[in-house]
C-alpha cells in the first residue's frame, strides 16, 4: 500500500505520514492531508482508492458460496432490500447480495464510521441492475449527496467506490505483479 501510494503521489513510501482517525480509518498527514485514501481486500486481490479533497470509501468482495447469505441479508439489510434480493433470479442473487454489501460498506467507509455504524443506515434501491443510494441515516447525511460507483472488475470480483460531494471521474489501474 505504501509503495502504491508513494508512486501515485510522487513521494518516497517511507516518508508518508499515515495515521488513523477515531474509527480506525487511515488518513494521510503532513503536506498530503488533503489527499484521502481507502483500502479493501478480499482473497488475493486488493483495491486502493485515492482522491484529493474528498473522503472516499471502497469495498471489494470475491463472492463465495454461502448457504445462509439470505439470513445475513435479513439481519443487516432493510426489508425492501431483502425483498429486492428475493426477486432476483436465483443464479444472480448471491452476486447481488455481495454488490449490495460492498455498496453499503463503501459508503460507511467513506463517511469514516465503518460497518459498526450499521449497514441498515445506508438504504439502497436497485436501479438498472445497480444499487443506488436511497435513504441514509445518522452521520451519513442525505443520500442525494452521495455518489456510488460499481467498479468494472474482472469476474467474479464485486466492488464499489463511494464519496459524498460533486461528481468525479473514476479511473481503475491494475497493479497486478
Amino acid at each position: 500500500m505504501r509503495a502504491t501510494l508513494g508512486a501515485a503521489l510522487a513521494v518516497e513510501p517511507a516518508a508518508l505520514l499515515i495515521a488513523r482517525d477515531a474509527h480506525g480509518k487511515p488518513r494521510l498527514g503532513g503536506s498530503l492531508c488533503d489527499w484521502h485514501f481507502n483500502l479493501s481486500h478480499s482473497g488475493d486481490r486488493a483495491l486502493l482508492a485515492l482522491t484529493q479533497g474528498v473522503a472516499v470509501g471502497v469495498d471489494l468482495e470475491l463472492p463465495r458460496p454461502r448457504q445462509r447469505f439470505m439470513a445475513l441479508a435479513q439481519r443487516y439489510f432493510s426489508a425492501s432490500e431483502v425483498a429486492t434480493l428475493w426477486a432476483c433470479p436465483e443464479p444472480e442473487r448471491l452476486r447481488m447480495f455481495y454488490a449490495l454489501w460492498t455498496a453499503k460498506e463503501a459508503v460507511l467507509k467513506a463517511a469514516g464510521v465503518g460497518i459498526a455504524h450499521g449497514l441498515a443506515r445506508a438504504a439502497m434501491r436497485l436501479d438498472g441492475g445497480r444499487w443506488r443510494p436511497m435513504r441514509f441515516g445518522g452521520a451519513l447525511g442525505p443520500a442525494r449527496a452521495w455518489h456510488l460507483e460499481m467498479l468494472a472488475l474482472p469476474p467474479p470480483q464485486v466492488g464499489h467506490l463511494a464519496w459524498a460531494g460533486p461528481m468525479r471521474q473514476v479511473h481503475l489501474f491494475d497493479f497486478t505483479v
